[in-house]
């Protein structure tokens, strides 16, 4: 078995959960700890207010990842992208960055730190 699909399968997983995590988080308003340290959770002065404003953010960073993953799965069985995989990395990274600074932003706007 090939490495890179096993890691592609794990990126996939991982863009569902971001996915179904972000949702769950705004159906039940409670914030994942997996966005979030608990210690961080117990300084927060808008749960509600940094909810709304990370989990469709937190939703499109999973389903990019979980893009990228099946994108990898499909390139490592067929070949298809050739060089391209350049671009999967790019926009992996591009998405990572961004979601990376929507964190930072929440944390300054909602929480006490």
């Amino acid at each position: 078995m090939k490495v890179m699909l096993v890691f592609d399968a794990v990126i996939l997983l991982f863009g569902i959960y971001m996915v179904i995590s972000s949702l769950q988080m705004k159906k039940s308003g409670r914030i994942n700890a997996m966005v979030i340290a608990e210690e961080e959770m117990k300084k927060c002065k808008d749960t509600a207010g940094f909810i709304a404003f990370i989990y469709w953010r937190e939703a499109v960073f999973g389903g990019i990842v979980a893009l990228v993953g099946l994108i990898g799965i499909i390139n490592e069985l067929t070949n298809f992208l050739g060089k391209l995989t350049l671009l999967e990395l790019v926009i992996f990274l591009g998405s990572f960055l961004w979601f990376q600074n929507s964190l930072k932003t929440a944390r300054e706007k909602f929480l006490h730190i």
